[in-house]
């Protein structure tokens, strides 16, 4: 078996390195509730300034559904309940 490494060729090309997906942000897609449900979508950003900005727009045009948090394995596991997403918003730390 060789070890021989071979150049890539151009349609050889390394996949872009994308940042892991660590923070969620969930809210209602419409106000129609179907029976006892409602239907939510769920966005994955790469920090907690992103899923912040995605989750100030959404309550600035009105939402106030929003549940934030983190994926797993990110360590401490944070989840942040519709109650408290506006001080979440603001908070500097």
């Amino acid at each position: 078996m060789s070890t021989e490494r071979f150049p890539l060729q151009s349609t050889q090309l390394p996949m872009p390195n994308k940042s892991p997906k660590t923070w969620y942000v969930s809210y209602t897609v419409s106000s129609v509730a179907h029976g006892h449900r409602t239907l939510r979508a769920t966005e994955t950003f790469s920090g907690e300034t992103e899923a912040k900005m995605f989750a100030r727009a959404k309550t600035e045009a009105g939402d106030n559904t929003l549940v934030a948090g983190t994926l797993n394995p990110v360590s401490p596991k944070r989840m942040i309940p519709s109650t408290e997403i506006t001080s979440w918003l603001y908070d500097e730390s």
